[in-house]
Order: C-alpha cells, then sequence, then structure tokens
C-alpha cells in the first residue's frame, strides 16, 4: 500500500478530529522529548521516534487540509531565504 493512501485510510478511519489531536499530542510529545534533552537526558533515540510520529502527523495534516507540497516548499524556501539574511546580518 502506497504511503499516502496508509495515510488516507488513518484519517477515513479514526476520523480528521481524531487525527488533528494525534497531531497535536505527537507535537507536544517532540516537546517534551526536547525539554528533557535540556535537563541532561540522553535520549535521543526518543527524539528521533518523536520526529517520525510528527512527520507523519505532518503528512496526514496537509491531506486533511489539502495543502499540497509544493506550497509548503515555498514557503520553507522563503523563510529559509530570510533565514539566510539574518544569519548573513549577524556575521557584518
Amino acid at each position: 500500500m502506497e504511503i499516502n493512501e496508509i495515510y488516507k485510510q488513518a484519517i477515513e478511519t479514526y476520523g480528521k478530529d481524531a487525527q488533528l489531536k494525534m497531531a497535536i499530542e505527537e507535537m507536544a510529545e517532540l516537546t517534551q522529548a526536547i525539554c528533557k534533552s535540556f535537563r541532561g537526558k540522553d535520549n535521543t533515540d526518543n527524539i528521533v521516534e518523536e520526529i517520525a510520529d510528527v512527520e507523519i502527523m505532518l503528512a496526514q495534516l496537509k491531506l486533511i487540509y489539502g495543502i499540497e507540497q509544493y506550497k509548503v516548499d515555498m514557503h520553507k524556501s522563503l523563510k529559509l531565504f530570510r533565514l539566510t539574511q539574518r544569519l548573513n546580518n549577524v556575521d557584518a
């Protein structure tokens, strides 16, 4: 089964609202894992796992909201350009 089909099936099976709530939960779990690393805990494996969960949910969010990848890529490019500009100004 294609990955997008798996995402679509999850949305159909559990419902949009449940998957939106799950996305929030997964992002919170990643936040929590990152916070634990600030306290000196060696939890890189947990962070990797939570990143994977968040990436899966981000893909579902794009399907739920009908967002095409090129639109995300355009915004990423713009934001990376702005970041580059800011970083260049820091060096100046």
